[in-house]
């Protein structure tokens, strides 16, 4: 699903009232029936008191259009003006004047909110910016604090459209009914938290206006995967999936690259090989799962240096697919800084990679930095930070990278020419071509240690069996997520899930997928 930036939808109205020639006043009347029409679903009798508080823009002239049509079908209605009359745009207030002409009640100094069975916020729209003014943050405090159902109007007030940025006074909605387009911001943290439910009224807007306007942006959403999702051949052989390289673990660690290599064999792959230092106790290889394939070079444990990386990488021309990082330990990221030439020999392997955990920490931290390196590389890079590694890679604080998190990671895959994946609550997938994703799937039950190497894993695992990077990228995610909401819809919950029931779910999440895949199939023959 294509999602818009406020500018983004500012150029699709001009190109609707400017080229195609619907009015104004057009546009607002299907936005306020189309507020109206979800107002009346939530209701019981129709008869219920509606308070409608609108703001001085387009946004509260939606708000009237909705009013009147709610006034007309019977509700007890009142309007709320957050500005002086003559403050209001020219639109609002001919929608101002039709309400009252059909007998529409405005509120008072005397009356407040409390009474309300539902509220309309139709204070601002995409439009906006934060922080918000003194009086539009009264009016919104009004909305929060009367403690009632709320229907926002395009976007709930003091959430911005872009980033899902919140002011500290921001309506908390039930429902939010976006106009045209879906916007980023209702689908990013901590925005999606005040947006509730999103319906989408499109206003009879063809998805080309929004390709037309720049946009490069999508929700990622089970449909989505299904289109992706590649069926395997019946006449298939571990062959036919390919073999993942996984380069991972330490002293203390080694459950990391337990959780790697399972996770690359539950995405499909044929074959998963553990590229161990000669060193490596035998009860230590031996806790691997027994599927693993270990294969071994020399070095000892933990010391990492130039001689050692290229032991290890050239073991990689024996597979189809690297995955290097979880659990590396503080080592190989000591090595990285001291001698740059200890990654070289991995950004030339001649195969896709995907790079996580201390494999990202070590490249943050080269002498000369990251872009020699990756100019290094071949071939597809999929790096899968979470926001605390991101930033270490990018030198922005936390809270920047946190602040527009689809900006961010669409600027470092395409200054580096990798896909990004950056992990966290509606995690971002950015390709180097400036297309990205937020995903939909997921709970807090990941926020522990050892999902991120199960996802590498994934990635890995789909990358090996044929996915593009781009596809497989997104796969992960979405699975990651989901596998995560159906173990927490049945056995488990989201305070005890653990990164190795993951592996429990990912064939239902799988399954879910290739199942809709089966129904899109039948209905098309």
């Amino acid at each position: 699903m294509l999602l818009v930036t406020a500018e983004q939808m500012r150029k699709i109205d001009q190109v609707m009232i400017g080229e195609v020639g619907v009015s104004a006043v057009a546009l607002m009347e299907l936005a306020g029936v189309a507020a109206a029409d979800v107002v009346t679903a939530k209701l019981t009798t129709g008869r219920e008191r509606v308070d409608i508080v609108v703001g001085k823009g387009h946004n509260g002239a939606d708000g009237l259009v909705a009013a009147r049509h709610l006034f007309a079908r019977g509700c007890h209605v009142r309007v709320w003006l957050a500005s002086e009359e003559s403050a209001l745009s020219p639109l609002t207030f001919a929608q101002l004047r039709s309400y009252r002409a059909l007998g529409g009640a405005v509120a008072d100094a005397g009356d407040d909110l409390s009474g309300s069975d539902l509220i309309v916020d139709a204070l601002l729209g995409t439009g906006s910016r934060l922080p918000l003014s003194s009086t539009v943050r009264l009016f919104a405090k009004a909305i929060v604090d009367a403690g009632k159902r709320v229907i926002s109007i395009d976007l709930p007030t003091g959430v911005d459209a872009d980033t899902g940025l919140v002011d500290e006074a921001a309506v908390r909605a039930d429902v939010t009914v976006t106009y045209g387009f879906a916007k980023p911001g209702l689908y990013q943290f901590p925005g999606k938290q005040y947006a509730g439910a999103v319906v989408i009224a499109d206003l009879s807007m063809p998805e080309a206006l929004a390709i037309d306007a720049g946009t490069r942006t999508f929700l990622l959403t089970g449909p989505d995967c299904t289109k992706r999702y590649l069926r395997r051949p019946v006449d298939s052989h571990k062959g036919t999936f390919g073999r993942v390289g996984v380069v991972a673990g330490s002293d203390g660690m080694y459950g990391a690259a337990r959780l790697a290599v399972q996770a690359a064999y539950r995405a499909g792959a044929g074959l998963v090989q553990y590229f161990a230092p000669d060193g490596l106790s035998m009860a230590v290889r031996q806790s691997f799962p027994q599927e693993t394939v270990i294969r071994r070079y020399p070095g000892e444990n933990d010391h990492w240096d130039t001689a050692r990386a290229k032991s290890c990488a050239a073991l990689f021309g024996n597979v189809s697919c690297g995955l290097c990082g979880p659990g590396l330990g503080p080592q190989f990221v000591e090595a990285a800084s001291q001698q740059s030439s200890a990654l070289v020999p991995f950004a030339e392997a001649a195969i896709p990679l995907v790079l996580d955990a201390d494999f990202l920490q070590a490249l943050a931290s080269l002498p000369g930095g990251m872009q020699e390196w990756f100019a290094r590389r071949r071939h597809a890079t999929v790096i899968t930070p979470h926001p605390k590694e991101f930033s270490a890679l990018t030198g922005l604080a936390v809270p920047e990278v946190q602040g527009d998190r689809v900006k961010h990671a669409v600027e470092f895959a395409a200054q580096f020419g990798v896909h990004v994946v950056l992990k966290g609550a509606a995690t971002v997938i950015a390709a180097p071509d400036g297309v990205a994703f937020i995903n939909t799937t997921g709970n807090s039950g990941l926020a522990s240690a050892g999902t991120g190497d199960i996802l590498a894993g994934f990635v890995a695992g789909l990358l090996a069996g044929g996915y593009s990077a781009l596809d497989a990228a997104l796969l992960a995610v979405y699975v990651h997520g989901l596998a995560a909401d159906l173990a927490c819809a049945d056995r488990e919950t989201q305070e005890s899930l653990t990164a190795s029931d993951l592996l429990t779910w990912t064939g239902r999440a799988f399954r879910q997928i290739s199942r809709a895949m089966d129904k899109v199939t039948v209905s098309l023959t």
